[in-house]
């Protein structure tokens, strides 16, 4: 079982980095959106790579962690939390999912389409409801 650092087991710390995670995922989700509505495909490409390797090692990988370590935790003390946790982890699947397809859809396209702003969103409406999930529903102590 992987071990789980301090932060993840504290709401205060936990929050901080929901919401690092989620205001740095807004913020280049919205340059990736400027971009595409102001036809600047090139550009808007870029902003959708770093906006993929973005979900990939900050929020995938805080969901990694979270999934081998600190998930498995939580149950061994509170198996009454069984249900919230399989919520959660199935947020962190389809985080790893819509990343997937984004990220297939960009190599065969080679440009983003309407397609991949839409799934850029909503990984953000996601991420957002499952944070607001995890503060409320983990942190009872």
């Amino acid at each position: 079982m992987a071990i789980t650092g301090p932060a993840l087991r504290h709401l205060d710390s936990h929050r901080s980095i929901h919401q690092g995670a989620y205001a740095e995922a807004r913020d280049i989700t919205d340059v990736m959106n400027r971009l595409f509505y102001d036809n600047r495909m090139e550009d808007c490409l870029k902003a959708a790579n770093a906006l993929v390797e973005y979900w990939e090692t900050r929020v995938i990988a805080h969901a990694d962690t979270e999934d081998e370590g600190f998930y498995k935790e939580l149950l061994e003390k509170k198996p009454e939390l069984t249900k919230e946790i399989h919520m959660f982890s199935r947020d962190h699947d389809l985080f790893r999912k819509i990343v997937a397809d984004i990220k297939e859809e960009i190599s065969e396209e080679e440009k983003v389409t309407k397609n991949m702003v839409n799934q850029f969103n909503a990984l953000l409406i996601i991420k957002k409801h499952h944070n607001k999930g995890e503060e409320e529903n983990l942190f009872t102590e």
